[in-house]
This record gives structure tokens, C-alpha cells and sequence, in this order.
């Protein structure tokens, strides 16, 4: 069925309807097991994209120890992903939302693919009309929080974007807690601080 698919009228009916839009995701039942490996996939190339964006736009120094070690970034994007799943899945799931992750697994996948697009089109707008660029990223950054909240209503069974929002809120404190210990286990010194900070 998924070899069926018309992929850029899916990603426009992400936009216009993301409730729609996952209703189809979620009807693939694709197995847990490919879902992973195809979040991790989809880290690799956005890893090789943002090395290739900061090979190309030189990042500040203060981030340049983070963001132009290939391997950190990848433990950033990776770990930083699965820490964003399970935090919303367990937030979401002790509001009454559903008991099964994979539904909310295969949007948020999608949703990375998608943003993995966002950031080609972003590069290509930088490097050939700068002018745009900023006005692609803002509209980028909209669009994914609609289809975000809409995919944490509808992966979640929440059914309510208010109730989405807070988990996106109350899932956002577990976020950060497990992005820190990521941090720490990847080291800080990986991050160009000095390990007695």
C-alpha cells in the first residue's frame, strides 16, 4: 500500500489537514520495528544535512563544539527523538490517551521526514535567496506546531487539541529532563564546555 502512495499530495495534506493526513498514516500499521529504524534513517540524513548546512553557514562558536561534531549531533537528533516519543507517549497516556505507541511513533517519523524536506528547501533558500529564508523557516516553524498538537491529538486518542497542548506542555519538562541526561551521557565535554562547569 505504501508503495502506492503519492508522497508530495501527502505532505500537502499534512499541511491542510494533518487530522486526515494521520488518519491514512496510521492505517499502514506499520510494524514498530521498521518505525525505528526509519526515525533513525531519517537522523542520519537530517545529521548530514545540518553538517553539511554548517559546513556551508559556519555556526557560532559557542554551539560550534555541539553542532560540527557529526557523531554529537547525531546523539542530539537520534536520542532527542526517542526522549520527544516516549516523553508524549507516557504524558499522553496518563491523561487517558491511548496504551499503544505506534500510532503516535509513525506521525512524529513522518513528521521528521517531513522537517528533514523543510531543511533542504530552507539550505537551498539560503544559498540561492537569502531574502526568503527567513520567511520559509517562520512558516516552517507554524506548520509544524498545527501539525504537531493535531498529531499528538490524533496518535494520543486525545481528540482535543487543548488536551494535546498539554501534553505537549507537561511532556515538554520530561523532554528536558531526558535531553539533559542525553547531554550527560554523551559528555560535556563533547559540547566544547569545560567538564568542571
Amino acid at each position: 500500500m505504501i508503495s502506492t502512495v503519492n508522497w508530495p499530495q501527502l505532505a500537502l495534506l499534512t499541511v491542510r489537514a494533518p487530522k486526515e493526513a494521520a488518519a491514512i498514516i496510521m492505517s499502514w500499521q506499520l510494524p514498530r520495528k521498521e518505525l525505528w529504524m526509519a526515525a533513525a534513517l531519517v537522523a542520519i540524513l537530517s545529521t548530514f544535512m545540518s553538517t553539511l548546512s554548517n559546513m556551508l553557514l559556519p555556526v557560532p562558536e559557542p554551539l560550534a563544539g555541539m553542532v560540527n561534531n557529526p557523531f554529537t549531533l547525531f546523539m542530539i537528533v537520534a536520542g532527542g527523538f526517542v526522549v520527544t516519543v516516549h516523553a508524549l507517549f507516557w504524558t499522553g497516556r496518563a491523561m487517558g490517551g491511548s496504551d499503544d505507541m505506534s500510532d503516535l511513533l509513525a506521525l512524529l517519523v513522518w513528521l521528521q521526514i517531513l522537517r528533514l524536506a523543510a531543511q533542504v528547501l530552507v539550505l537551498l533558500s539560503v544559498l540561492l535567496i537569502p531574502v526568503l529564508a527567513g520567511f520559509l523557516v517562520l512558516i516552517v516553524g507554524i506548520a509544524t506546531i498545527w501539525i504537531f498538537l493535531n498529531f499528538i491529538s490524533v496518535g494520543l486518542q486525545l481528540n482535543s487539541l487543548m488536551k494535546a497542548l498539554f501534553v505537549l506542555l507537561a511532556g515538554a519538562v520530561a523532554m528536558s529532563l531526558g535531553f539533559s541526561l542525553l547531554l550527560s551521557l554523551i559528555g560535556v565535554s563533547a559540547l566544547g564546555v569545560p567538564a568542571n562547569v
